[in-house]
C-alpha cells in the first residue's frame, strides 16, 4: 500500500510540474488578506494542565466483535430521564480516537478527543457542559465514535482498539459510560481499500454507502432497543487506553455550513452527462472543511469529494447513493481551495456547500506598509500557519499532519506575532509530548507523538532547544523553562568533541541539515549546536543552574576555536562543500560566533548564495536582520518568494516551485515574523514584554501598519511619512515599558496623545517609554 501510495505522489508531482512548463507568460499577482477584525482585547496568557485525571467512575465501552477492527464508526446511545435540569453539569469524555457528540439530536461536540498522547500509552479527555443541551423529562445521549487503527501513523498513539468514555456527576446526577449504554456499529461506513491516503496519516479516507445507513438515530423518538449492551473493556484511566490527561487546548472552532464561491452555479442542477461532471467549488482560501451535499439520486450511484491535495496523500469521501432526496457531511476533515465533486448522470444537486472549523485562536496580528507584495506575502504566512493547526502543529495538513520539530519551531514564533495566547497551548503541549517521549537515551524526538517510525533529526532538535529560549524570552514563563532544562542539556551532552575541536558528526535517524543540496553540514552542525549551548547557557543563568555553567561554557570555547578554522576570505565554509553555503553562514551569525568585522563577507554570502530551503530561509533572512542588513533581507524575500506571492493561492509551499511538495508549508512563513520583528521593529527587550522594543526601519517604507498580540496586550505601531515629517502612533498596554526609534522630525503619539515632539517630551520627562532618535 505505501508503494502504491509514493507512486501515486510521484504521478503528481510529474502532473503539477508539466503544468508548470506549459503555464504562459508571468503571473500577475492577486493581492491577498485575510478577512479578520483584529479584537479589542486578547486572553491572558495561560498554562495547560498536565495533571493526570485517575478518579474516574466510567468505564471504556465498544461493542463485542469490532473491538481491534480498524477504521469502524460505532454508534452509542444512553436514554436518561431527569426531574430538572441542572445549571451546570461537566462530561469528561474520551475516545479513541475521535467522536461526535450529540443530545436530543443536536450536535454539542463536533469531532471531540483529540489524537491519542502525549506519550506512547496515554490520551486525552475533553470536559464540557452539557447541561445546556439537556431538557426535563427523557434525553437521549449519544456518540459516533471513529476508530483508526493501530497501524503506522506520523501523528497519533493508538490504544490499540476501539474505545469511547464518558462521565458526567452532578448533584443527584450520574452518567457514565457502562454496560447499560446501547451500541451499534455503523455500517454504512465502509472500511473500503479504495483511495488510501498517505500511510503517515492515521484518519482513513471516508466511504459511505448511504443503502446502510441506520437513519436519525441520534433523535430521542429513535429505538434503539435492538442494538445490543455495550461491551465494557476497562475503567477510565486504566487498561489498553492508559492515563488520561486534559486535552490542553481549546475546542476546534465552528465556523458552520458555508457556501462555496460558485454554488450558486449549481443548485438545483441536474447532471446529464453520460460520463457525469467533476464539478469544482471554490472557496476564498486554503482551509480544513468537511464537505456537505444535499441531492436528488437514485439508489447505487457513486459521488467522489477530493481537492487539489488528494493526489499527494490528502483524505477523500466516496459516497454512494440511497433513494430519494439526501444529504451528507464527510465527518474526515481535508483542507483546499477547490473541491471537486465528481457526479455522475441522473443525479440532482439541490446545493453543495462545505464546514469549516480549524483551531480557536484568533487572528490578532498584522502587518502593512506601502508594498503590496509584502503584506499579501504577510497574510499568506498567517493563512498557512493556520491551516497547519488542529490538534497539533503540522508540517502539512494534507501529506502527513505530522508535528516535525523544525516545522513546530518555526509556527511557534509566527504564532507570537499573529494569534492570541490560545495558540501558545498548542506549542505547550507539543512540548509535553516531546518530552512524555524521552528515553533512557536522552534524545529529543523529532515527531512527536508516533507509532510505528522513530525520527531524531539532530539540527531540528537543535533548533528546538533554541526555540525554547524564544518561547521565554516572549512569555516570561520560567516554569517553561524549568521543565525543558534538564532535556535541553542532556540532550546537548550527547554530541563529543573531535580532535579539531568541532563536534563528532551525529546523524540521527535521519541525517538531515535542510531540504536541497550543497549545505555545509560540518558548519551547520557545530553553528547549531553552539547557538543551542548558548540558549541552554541562558535558561542556566535565568534558573541558577550554576553547577552546569562551566560545560557549557567550556564546550562554548572548544567549539569556537574549531569553528575560526573554517574561516576563509569567502566567509565560513568547511571542506564538505566548494563555496560558502547560506545556511551555515547565517548560522554563525545567530549562534554568535561570527564577529562583527566579518559581517560584510558574510553579507555577501548571504545575498549571492540562495541553497536554502524555505525552512531555514526563515534563518537567513534572520541573520541579516542581526547585521542591520534590513534592505538586503527585504530584497532577498521579494526575489525567493516571488513565484509564491504571484501565485494565486493563499498559502505557501513546502519548496520554492509549487509541484515539488505541499502547497502548504506553515515553515516558509518565516517572512510573517521578519516583518513585524525587523521591519516593524517590534521584540521584546526584555522577558515577557516587561520591556518592549519598537525599532521600525522607516527607510522601509513610507508607511506602516503594524500590530504584535505579547502577553500583556496588543501594541500596535502605525507611522505615515509626510511632507512636515513623521507622524507616529503606538498604543501600548498599560504600564508597557519601552523604548521607541523615531527619525529626529517626528511626532510621536502614545494612546492617542502627543508625547513626544520637537526633540522633547510633552511632559518633560521619559515616563515609561525612552524615545531614541536616529538617522533615516
Amino acid at each position: 500500500m505505501q508503494i502504491l501510495q509514493v507512486i501515486i505522489s510521484y504521478l503528481a508531482i510529474a502532473a503539477a510540474f508539466i503544468s508548470s512548463i506549459f503555464s504562459w507568460g508571468d503571473p500577475i499577482m492577486i493581492p491577498f488578506t485575510n478577512d479578520y477584525t483584529i479584537p479589542e482585547t486578547i486572553p491572558e496568557y495561560r498554562v495547560i494542565s498536565t495533571e493526570e485525571k485517575s478518579d474516574w467512575s466510567a468505564k471504556w465501552i465498544w461493542d463485542k466483535e469490532n473491538l481491534k477492527e480498524k477504521n469502524v464508526w460505532m454508534c452509542f446511545s444512553k436514554n436518561v430521564t431527569l426531574d430538572k435540569i441542572p445549571d451546570e453539569l461537566i462530561a469528561h469524555i474520551s475516545a479513541d480516537s475521535k467522536y461526535w457528540l450529540y443530545i436530543n439530536g443536536e450536535n454539542v461536540v463536533f469531532e471531540g478527543s483529540v489524537k491519542r498522547g502525549p506519550d506512547k500509552n496515554s490520551g486525552y479527555y475533553d470536559s464540557v457542559d452539557i447541561a445546556p443541551y439537556l431538557k426535563k423529562g427523557e434525553n437521549a445521549i449519544c456518540a459516533l465514535v471513529w476508530f483508526w487503527d493501530d497501524e503506522t501513523s506520523y501523528s497519533y498513539c493508538s490504544s490499540g482498539q476501539g474505545g469511547f468514555l464518558f462521565e458526567a456527576i452532578g448533584e443527584n446526577i450520574s452518567i457514565l459510560s457502562d454496560k447499560s449504554w446501547k451500541a451499534k456499529r455503523n455500517s454504512a461506513y465502509i472500511d473500503s481499500p479504495l483511495y488510501p491516503p498517505n500511510y503517515r496519516i492515521p484518519e482513513y479516507s471516508i466511504y459511505f454507502d448511504a443503502r446502510k445507513d441506520i437513519g436519525d438515530w441520534t433523535s430521542i423518538a429513535y429505538d434503539t432497543s435492538a442494538w445490543e449492551n455495550a461491551t465494557e473493556q476497562a475503567i477510565g484511566g486504566e487498561g489498553a487506553y492508559g492515563k488520561l490527561y486534559p486535552r490542553g487546548i481549546p475546542f476546534l472552532k465552528d465556523y458552520g455550513l458555508k457556501d462555496y464561491e460558485n454554488s450558486g452555479d449549481y443548485e438545483n442542477y441536474t447532471v446529464k452527462k453520460l460520463s457525469g461532471e467533476k464539478i469544482t467549488v471554490d472557496i476564498p482560501y486554503n482551509a480544513q472543511i468537511t464537505p456537505y451535499f444535499k441531492i436528488i439520486a437514485p439508489k447505487g450511484k457513486k459521488i467522489r469529494i477530493t481537492t487539489e491535495n488528494t493526489l499527494i496523500g490528502a483524505v477523500s469521501t466516496t459516497y454512494i447513493t440511497k433513494d430519494g432526496e439526501q444529504e451528507f457531511e464527510a465527518l474526515g476533515w481535508f483542507n483546499g481551495e477547490h473541491i471537486t465533486y465528481d457526479i455522475p448522470k441522473g443525479v440532482t444537486i439541490v446545493s453543495l456547500q462545505y464546514r469549516e472549523t480549524g483551531y480557536n485562536s484568533s487572528f490578532c496580528g498584522n502587518f502593512k506598509c506601502d508594498d503590496e507584495f509584502m503584506n499579501s506575502l504577510w497574510q499568506k504566512s498567517l493563512r498557512t500557519l493556520y491551516v497547519t493547526m488542529r490538534d497539533n502543529y503540522m508540517d502539512c495538513p494534507d501529506r502527513e499532519r505530522a508535528q516535525w520539530w523544525g516545522d513546530v519551531t518555526n509556527e511557534m514564533i509566527m504564532t507570537m506575532y499573529s494569534m492570541d495566547s490560545n495558540s501558545y497551548l498548542l506549542y505547550q503541549k507539543g512540548v509535553e509530548a516531546m518530552l512524555a517521549h524521552i528515553e533512557d537515551t536522552n534524545v529529543l524526538q523529532t515527531v512527536v507523538p508516533i507509532s510505528g517510525d522513530y525520527f531524531e533529526l539532530p539540527v531540528q532538535q537543535l533548533a528546538g532547544i533554541v526555540g525554547f529560549l524564544t518561547y521565554y524570552e516572549y512569555t516570561g514563563d520560567t516554569e517553561f523553562l524549568e521543565k525543558v532544562y534538564d532535556a535541553s542539556l542532556n540532550y546537548l551532552k550527547l554530541w563529543e568533541i573531535g580532535g579539531n575541536n568541532l563536534v563528532v558528526h551525529r546523524g540521527g535517524s535521519w541525517d538531515w541539515p535542510d531540504w536541497g543540496d550543497k549545505a555545509d553540514m560540518t558548519a551547520i552542525e557545530n553553528a547549531w549546536v553552539y547557538y543551542a549551548l548558548s540558549a541552554t547557557q541562558r535558561m542556566a543563568e535565568i534558573l541558577g543552574k550554576e553547577d552546569d555553567l562551566s560545560f557549557i561554557i567550556q564546550r562554548k570555547e572548544t567549539i569556537a576555536n574549531g569553528y575560526k578554522t573554517l574561516w576563509t576570505e569567502e566567509g565560513y565554509k568547511s571542506k564538505d562543500v566548494r563555496k560558502p553555503d547560506d545556511r551555515a553562514n547565517a548560522l554563525a551569525v545567530l549562534s554568535g560566533l561570527a564577529e562583527k568585522e566579518q559581517y560584510e563577507t558574510i553579507t555577501s554570502v548571504l545575498t549571492t548564495t540562495k541553497n536554502s530551503s524555505p525552512y531555514m530561509e526563515y534563518y537567513v533572512l534572520e541573520a541579516l536582520c542581526k547585521m542591520e542588513e534590513y534592505e538586503a533581507a527585504r530584497d532577498r524575500i521579494k526575489e525567493r518568494y516571488e513565484d509564491m506571492v504571484n501565485e494565486d493561492y493563499s498559502t505557501l509551499w513546502e519548496f520554492w516551485n509549487s509541484w515539488q511538495g505541499t502547497m502548504n508549508h506553515a515553515w516558509s512563513g518565516g517572512p510573517l515574523v521578519i516583518m513585524s520583528k525587523h521591519f516593524a521593529g517590534i521584540a521584546p527587550l526584555e522577558a515577557g514584554y516587561e520591556k518592549v522594543r519598537i525599532d521600525p526601519q522607516y527607510s522601509l517604507s513610507g508607511s506602516m501598519n503594524c500590530t504584535v498580540p505579547s502577553v500583556k496586550g496588543l501594541i500596535t505601531l502605525d507611522y505615515e511619512k509626510s511632507a512636515e515629517g513623521y507622524i507616529i502612533n503606538l498604543t501600548l498596554p498599560e504600564d508597557m515599558n519601552a523604548v521607541l526609534s523615531v527619525p529626529a522630525d517626528a511626532v510621536v503619539y502614545v494612546n492617542s496623545e502627543v508625547y513626544y515632539q520637537n526633540g522633547e517630551y510633552a511632559g518633560g520627562d521619559t515616563g515609561e517609554i525612552q524615545i531614541i532618535e536616529k538617522t533615516i
